[in-house]
C-alpha cells in the first residue's frame, strides 16, 4: 500500500458532519430525499459532480471520536473494494475536537483495516484492489510523509501480528513462531533461538515444565534491536502456541481459540519489527518463552512443586495457569541478561480480566506507578484500551503457598490482579508492568474498526512506548 499527499488523483473522497449547513443544493437535496444522511461510516457515489466523488458521513458533530473516525475510513474502504478502485484520493475534513493530522491519520487507519484479510487457507481469495491512498495536499493540515511512513510501520506490525495469531496451531508452533520472528533480521534485528537443550542450561525449570507434555520442543525466542544509547526496553510476550489445560483440562469449546494464546508474544514481534522497519534510534529487546501446554505421561501436574529460573520454588495450583510460569522464567530472564530500564510483559493471561474490563480492554499493572501510567498514556494516544487492575500486597499474598515459596494461582477473586503480581514475583529490581490482553487480542466478532479475529492489539502502544525512550 503507498500513502503519499499530492494533488488530486484517483477518484476523490469527501467527509460531511451530519448537523453542518452546507450551502451545495445538490448537497442538500441528497439529504432532504435520504440519499445520504451524513450518518457515520454512510458512503454514497456522487454522479452528478463533473467528477465523481464519493461522499462519506462522519454523524454528529459531538459524536465523532477517534472510534467513529476509524469506522468511517473502514466502511469507506468497504465500499470501494466492491467499486475495484485502484487509487483513492481523500480530502480531510475540518472538525473541531482534532487537528487535521489526527483526523488523517485516524481515517486512514480504518481505510488500511478495510484491507486486512486472512484467507491463507481458502481457495477463493478476497481482492483488494486498492493500493495507494493519497491525501490531498491543500487539506492536509499538519500531516507530513514522515507521519505517513510512520502508520506503515505500525500498520505492517500489526498484520504481521494478526496473522500469526490467526494461523492455526497445526502450522504455528514453537518451531515456526521461530522462523517467523526470524524474518526481522531483514530489517535490522538480531533474533537469537534457544533449543530445549540450551533452554535446560539457562535454568528454565518452570518453562520447561509447562512444554514437558508437548511432542513440539519449546523454543525460546529473544529479538535484540539496539539502535540507541539508553538502557533497552524489554518486551516479554506469552507465546504459547497453543493451550489444551494441561491435566486442569479445558472444555471443548474453550479451546477452539487458543491458537490465539499466543497474542502476547504476537504483539511483541510486531512491535519489534514497526520499531525497526521506521528505524527508531532506540534499544528494545523481545523475550518469547514459546511451547505448547498439552498432557501425556511426563506432562507437569496439579500438586507438583518446580523450580524457576529466579530460583523461587512453584506449587502448581492448575496447570491451565501456564502462561505465568513460562513468563516467570522470561521475566527472569531478560533482566538478568539486559538489565533493562522497564520490563513490559504482554500476555493472554486470564478470563478473570474479561470478567474486570471487559472484552475490548486490556488490564494493566505493575511495580512502579509511573511506569503504569506511561504505559496507559501510551495506550490511550494510541486508542487501544487499557485500565489500571487493582494491584499490590493485598493480591500477592493471594499467591501465597504452604509448602514452596509460592504457588501458581491466586484463587477465583480478583484472580488478574493475581496473576500479574504472580509474574511480577520473578522480577527483582526492575520497573515492570503487566498488560492482561485476554479479551481484546482476539475478537469473536468484529467490534468497531477492528476485525473479527486477531487485532493486533498493543502493537502500537508497545511502538510509541519505545519512541518515547529515546
Amino acid at each position: 500500500m503507498k500513502l503519499r499527499i499530492e494533488e488530486n488523483r484517483g477518484i476523490t473522497v469527501k467527509f460531511f458532519v451530519k448537523d453542518r449547513e452546507y450551502k451545495c443544493k445538490t448537497l442538500n437535496g441528497f439529504k432532504q430525499n435520504h440519499f445520504f444522511n451524513m450518518d457515520c461510516g454512510e458512503v454514497f457515489l456522487n454522479y452528478k459532480c463533473e467528477n465523481e466523488k464519493l461522499l462519506v458521513g462522519l454523524g454528529n458533530e459531538k459524536d465523532i471520536d477517534a472510534d467513529s473516525l476509524k469506522i468511517a475510513g473502514l466502511k469507506l474502504g468497504e465500499r470501494i473494494n466492491t467499486y475495484k478502485i485502484e487509487t483513492l484520493t481523500i480530502e480531510v475534513p475540518e472538525l473541531k475536537e482534532f487537528s487535521k493530522k489526527e483526523t488523517a491519520l485516524l481515517l486512514l487507519e480504518g481505510l488500511l483495516n478495510s484491507t486486512y484479510t486472512f484467507d491463507n487457507y481458502k481457495k477463493d481469495k478476497k481482492e483488494i484492489t486498492l493500493n495507494e491512498i493519497v491525501v490531498e495536499k491543500e487539506s492536509s493540515g499538519d500531516l507530513d510523509e514522515e507521519d505517513l511512513k510512520e502508520l506503515m510501520s505500525k500498520w505492517n506490525g500489526i498484520k504481521f501480528a494478526r496473522d500469526l495469531v490467526n494461523t492455526p496451531a497445526n502450522d504455528l508452533y514453537p518451531e515456526t513462531l521461530a522462523q517467523e520472528a526470524l524474518k526481522l533480521e531483514e530489517f535490522g534485528v538480531k533474533v537469537k533461538v534457544f533449543d530445549k537443550t540450551e533452554i535446560e542450561e539457562i535454568g528454565m525449570e518452570a518453562y520447561l515444565s509447562v512444554a514437558r507434555g508437548s511432542k513440539k520442543d519449546p523454543k525460546l525466542i529473544v529479538m535484540e534491536y539496539l539502535n540507541g544509547e539508553n538502557a533497552p526496553l524489554a518486551y516479554v510476550g506469552k507465546g504459547l502456541t497453543y493451550d489444551s489445560g494441561g491435566y486442569s483440562l479445558k472444555p471443548s469449546d474453550g479451546m477452539k481459540t487458543m491458537k490465539s494464546d499466543m497474542g502476547g508474544s504476537a504483539a511483541v514481534i510486531g512491535a519489534i519489527r514497526a520499531i525497526a522497519e521506521m528505524g527508531l534510534k532506540v534499544n528494545v529487546v523481545g523475550v518469547v518463552a514459546a511451547c505448547e501446554n498439552m498432557l501425556d505421561g511426563g506432562a507437569y501436574k496439579p500438586g507438583d512443586v518446580i523450580g524457576s529460573l529466579r530460583g523461587l520454588k512453584i506449587e502448581v495450583d492448575n496447570t491451565d495457569a501456564e502462561g505465568r510460569l513460562t513468563l516467570a522464567d522470561a521475566v527472569c530472564y531478560a533482566e538478568k541478561t539486559y538489565k533493562p530500564k522497564m520490563i513490559v510483559e504482554l500476555s493472554t493471561l486470564t478470563g478473570a480480566c474479561l470478567v474486570a474490563t471487559g472484552a475490548h480492554a486490556s488490564g494493566v499493572l505493575g511495580n512502579d506507578e509511573d511506569s503504569i501510567e506511561k504505559v496507559l498514556n501510551c495506550a490511550k494516544k494510541e486508542n487501544e484500551r487499557s485500565w489500571m487492575l487493582p494491584h499490590g500486597k493485598d493480591y500477592q499474598e493471594l499467591n501465597k503457598s504452604e509448602i514452596a515459596d509460592i504457588k501458581n494461582t491466586g484463587g477465583r477473586w480478583g484472580g488478574a490482579s493475581s496473576a500479574g503480581e504472580f509474574v511480577g514475583a520473578f522480577v527483582k529490581d526492575t520497573n515492570f508492568v503487566h498488560i492482561d490482553i485476554a479479551g481484546p487480542a482476539y475478537n469473536s466478532e468484529a467490534f468497531k474498526a477492528e476485525p473479527k479475529g486477531a487485532t493486533g492489539h498493543m502493537v502500537k502502544t508497545l511502538y510509541r512506548l519505545a519512541k518515547k525512550n529515546k
